[in-house]
């Protein structure tokens, strides 16, 4: 078009030079048909067009779309808004998978999803990955497989499918790769012969956890896949052995690149113990962590004696039933985390130096979480100012509201002494 008006221009001054200037009704005439020709007539048309009256113009159907003039002003209608890239994707996405809108919401709110559907159309990535057989809860779970480039994600899905699989979408959390890694990685697992295919799904199989999830945590941990079998093999006979929970495993990978050795004699010393919980990091803290942990459990079953929770010991101490006492602590869901020794010197504390009741500590189970130190601190400032508590709640409060409580205390005590003081004179 800009062509176009560029050649009209030169068109039009090159008639005004050529053209003799006594021929003024000729050289007007040229003008006006260069003219015309420049504005495709509009302007021209625009005076030349019969006037429609008013009264014609009211029979006119209310569906007939309106002639929009230099100046006439339109409204913005949603409905005659064209198609986006994000309207695209989100027809796509639902002729392809029916999600809900959540799941649509959960995609488009993906960071590199939302970053990169502006610049390129995903719909050729999402083509190749329904081809390739991943599924909706895979799209779901991993809404960046979208804003993979398509000939890398060509290249990858390749790679996959050169593994014995049982189904694409069991790796699809290692599509996140680079081409190079993944080689390496899949040159790996198919130089090992198991009965399970591979890796992965020995993994499945010792754990009694699907393939999604065990890849899900072993795409961070990728080592797990390229140390030596034996080594690894035996670790897991370990942990299995020691009843370590398979997803506690599978978030904390990091134990498994200790010797078998060093790792059956951490997770032996905590079963010794008696720990309750035997954890991964166990294998691969520092030697003062794992002794203080471990004398913390020694002395929390020294404390319990003949009775088997926390529930059954504090309903010893405070006289009441199993049930009442859950009821009591279920107000607090807390004092079911404190450790039963730190429960013990409170309620030592409470009952016999404080004087408190077993009632009065019932109704405020929120006490034993609090520090014995800070409870004892404010203790003996109320009994330096003269007061007793009423109720176990005042012990309770933040700091900022415990010295408001002071300065209300402090003036009334003071007003209460000049009273007396007053009367004695009298």
């Amino acid at each position: 078009m800009l062509r176009n008006l560029v050649r009209g221009f030169e068109n039009a001054l090159k008639l005004q030079v050529r053209v003799p200037a006594h021929n003024t009704a000729l050289t007007s005439a040229t003008t006006t048909v260069a003219r015309r020709t420049l504005f495709t007539q509009h302007e021209y048309e625009s005076h030349t067009r019969p006037k429609t009256s008013l009264a014609v113009g009211a029979n006119i159907s209310s569906h007939a779309m309106p002639v929009e003039g230099d100046n006439d002003y339109v409204p913005y209608r949603a409905e005659q808004e064209t198609g986006t890239r994000a309207s695209v994707l989100i027809s796509k996405l639902r002729e392809y998978f029916r999600l809900t809108n959540d799941e649509v919401a959960r995609i488009l709110n993906d960071e590199n999803v939302h970053r990169t559907y502006r610049n390129r159309s995903l719909g050729q990535t999402l083509d190749e990955l329904q081809l390739a057989g991943v599924t909706k809860r895979s799209i779901v779970e991993y809404p960046w497989l979208l804003a993979l480039d398509p000939k890398r994600l060509d290249l990858k899905l390749k790679l996959i499918q050169t593994m014995d699989t049982q189904d694409i979408n069991h790796f699809v959390p290692f599509l996140r790769l680079t081409v190079p890694r993944l080689r390496k990685l899949v040159g790996a697992l198919n130089a090992e012969k198991l009965p399970q295919l591979n890796r992965v799904y020995y993994i499945s199989e010792k754990l009694g956890v699907s393939p999604e999830i065990v890849t899900k945590y072993l795409c961070k941990r990728l080592f797990i896949l390229e140390m030596p079998y034996e080594m690894f093999e035996k670790n897991l006979e370990h942990m299995i052995h020691y009843n370590v929970s398979p997803i506690n495993m599978l978030k904390d990978l990091w134990a498994f690149r200790y010797t078998p050795k060093s790792v059956e004699l951490r997770l032996e010393r905590a079963q010794r113990a008696k720990k309750d919980k035997i954890m991964p990091w166990m294998v691969r803290c520092p030697e003062p962590i794992l002794q203080r942990s471990l004398k913390l459990s020694l002395d929390e079953l020294q404390v319990l004696g003949k009775y088997t929770s926390v529930v059954e010991y504090v309903a010893h101490r405070l006289g009441f039933t199993v049930d009442e006492t859950k009821a009591i602590m279920d107000r607090h869901p807390q004092v079911h985390t404190v450790r039963v020794t730190k429960i013990k010197e409170v309620l030592d504390y409470l009952l016999n130096e404080t004087n408190f009741t077993r009632f009065e500590i019932a109704q405020v189970p929120r006490i034993l979480c609090h520090s014995l130190k800070t409870t004892k601190q404010r203790m003996e400032e109320l009994d330096s100012l003269g007061c007793r508590p009423s109720s176990v709640v005042i012990l309770c409060r933040s700091r900022r509201e415990w010295a408001k409580f002071l300065e209300q205390w402090t003036p009334n005590r003071s007003g209460t002494q000049e009273t007396a003081d007053n009367k004695a004179e009298l």
